[in-house]
């Protein structure tokens, strides 16, 4: 890009000569492009595993055939199992921890020697902000959000231990992610194992699919019921076991920031051998490890097995497609779709819950009533149409204000009664 060697170059802290930023971010008020483009190919890509359980029951996820016996479905799901489900809600994840380190910036004094403590009322502020829509966007709209996992994350471990250096946060990160993993896992092996000795009726392993028609084609007050039951106990069931693994991921995504990763500052022939090991080693701990887990006979869905290990296999992807857009970003005849899609993640909280407003709208029963009738490849049509308006809109919002509408209401929700830095 023509401005690149301003955007990659290390800055220096304002009022600390020969002090270089986290992560050489640059001075308050301008943006990295490199984590834009990142947090909007995060937020597009994760639409495609997200539109299953927007059009079709959660069942879907699991089997392909709640979508109809057609190869064209059984081709999605398996595409979706092995190349997104869960690489881009990772990818999001980290960028939350380079998120962390941006704001710690904001918030850390020049005048004294910093302390763990600095800003932690402003952080726990934006992240109780964050709460409140991510817990609005689960119950009156859709149970899969994820801004209730990030905000639970930023409100305990995640804002202590922004300040350890790369090389402590890097490991540790990695083994909270594989411990969290772990539990997930055993929970699952543990539902299979009660189903297979017959302890429970294999049939509660996976949510039927006739009440979930039933209620997302009814009114709202229907979907709210069914929504409501499902994530509260979502919730309970598994933050004790699924925030050690977004701990993890932030984490890493701090140490990949600091390292220069993340935000594109190492040099080209670094990203692109990282790009290229990460996705051969992705491909061959995902693809061969789904055929396995395909072939299996068990008395559930061989997806309720896949979710408990498809992340964890797919970590290297993960890595590798962030790199991707990391040379992307290097590519001067690529300049007008990266800042298309930087404009996206700079909205990246907008163009998140535009997501779901416009796929519940099309599919739910108080909208367009759609629920359970599409089936891929026409559901592949929806995924583009979406990633359309998420460009168009973006592009034309972010013409005429600084901030997307729900990045300036979590704004105003996180500084009112503080100066905005």
């Amino acid at each position: 890009m023509a401005d690149r060697s301003r955007d990659q170059q290390p800055h220096q802290h304002p009022g600390r000569p020969g002090l270089t930023e986290p992560g050489g971010f640059r001075p308050a008020g301008e943006r990295l492009i490199t984590l834009d483009a990142l947090r909007g190919f995060a937020i597009l890509g994760i639409l495609l595993p997200n539109i299953f359980t927007f059009a079709w029951p959660s069942a879907a996820m699991m089997d392909a055939s709640v979508m109809g016996d057609s190869w064209w479905n059984t081709l999605a799901f398996d595409l979706n199992a092995t190349a997104f489900w869960g690489k881009f809600m990772f990818n999001f994840a980290m960028l939350f921890g380079a998120g962390v380190v941006l704001f710690d910036r904001k918030t850390t004094p020049v005048d004294r020697r910093p302390r763990v403590s600095d800003g932690w009322a402003l952080w726990y502020r934006r992240c109780a902000a964050l709460l409140v829509l991510g817990l609005a966007h689960a119950y009156l709209f859709w149970f899969g959000d994820i801004l209730f996992w990030y905000a639970i994350s930023g409100l305990t471990l995640v804002w202590w231990v922004r300040k350890w250096r790369a090389s402590v946060q890097i490991p540790v990160g990695i083994g909270l992610f594989l411990f969290g993993s772990m539990l997930m896992a055993g929970l699952m092996f543990a539902s299979v194992w009660a189903a297979e000795a017959g302890k429970i009726p294999a049939s509660d392993l996976v949510p039927p699919a006739d009440p979930e028609i039933e209620a997302y084609l009814g009114s709202w007050l229907d979907a709210f019921r069914q929504r409501g039951i499902t994530t509260f106990f979502f919730h309970l069931i598994f933050v004790p076991l699924f925030t050690p693994a977004v701990w993890g991921m932030m984490m890493l995504g701090m140490g990949l920031t600091k390292t220069g990763v993340l935000t594109g500052e190492r040099s080209t022939r670094f990203h692109a051998a990282l790009c290229v090991s990460m996705l051969l080693l992705g491909c061959v701990t995902t693809v061969p490890l789904y055929l396995y887990v395909r072939g299996l006979e068990l008395g559930v869905p061989n997806g309720f097995i896949w979710q408990a290990v498809s992340q964890t296999a797919g970590v290297p992807l993960a890595i590798g497609y962030s790199q991707l857009i990391v040379l992307a970003c290097r590519a001067n005849f690529l300049r007008v779709p990266i800042r298309g899609l930087a404009n996206v993640g700079r909205m990246a909280l907008t163009n998140y819950l535009s997501q779901t407003l416009i796929c519940t709208t099309l599919f739910y029963g108080y909208g367009l009533g759609y629920f359970a009738s599409v089936p891929f490849p026409q559901l592949f049509g929806v995924i583009v149409a979406v990633w359309i308006f998420n460009f168009a809109f973006s592009t034309l919002w972010l013409r005429y204000f600084k901030f997307g509408p729900f990045e300036w209401l979590w704004r105003q929700m996180t500084y009112l009664g503080f100066r905005a830095a």
